[in-house]
């Protein structure tokens, strides 16, 4: 699998975590939600999948913590560190 997809999938799974708990769920309370298990939210949340989420697992995903499906893609980038002379 190409770097740059895993890091992005990492990002996925980073914004869902941050969203959950921002809405006091547990892992298995939004898989319940979602009706996946709560280990494949696991994996998902971490990054960890072969294959990718289904859309519709992300739009279930996103409709459950009350998002727009969009705010998953929505990465933070840092800065480019400039060097110190």
């Amino acid at each position: 699998m190409d770097e740059e997809y895993k890091e992005k999938m990492r990002q996925v799974g980073l914004n869902i975590s941050f969203y959950r708990k921002y809405r006091t769920l547990s892992q298995r309370a939004l898989a319940e939600q979602v009706n996946i298990s709560s280990c494949y939210m696991s994996q998902i949340e971490r990054g960890l999948l072969r294959k990718a989420v289904s859309l519709p697992v992300l739009m279930k995903i996103a409709s459950a913590l009350h998002i727009e499906l969009a705010v998953l893609f929505k990465f933070q980038t840092l800065p480019e560190k400039k060097d110190e002379k």
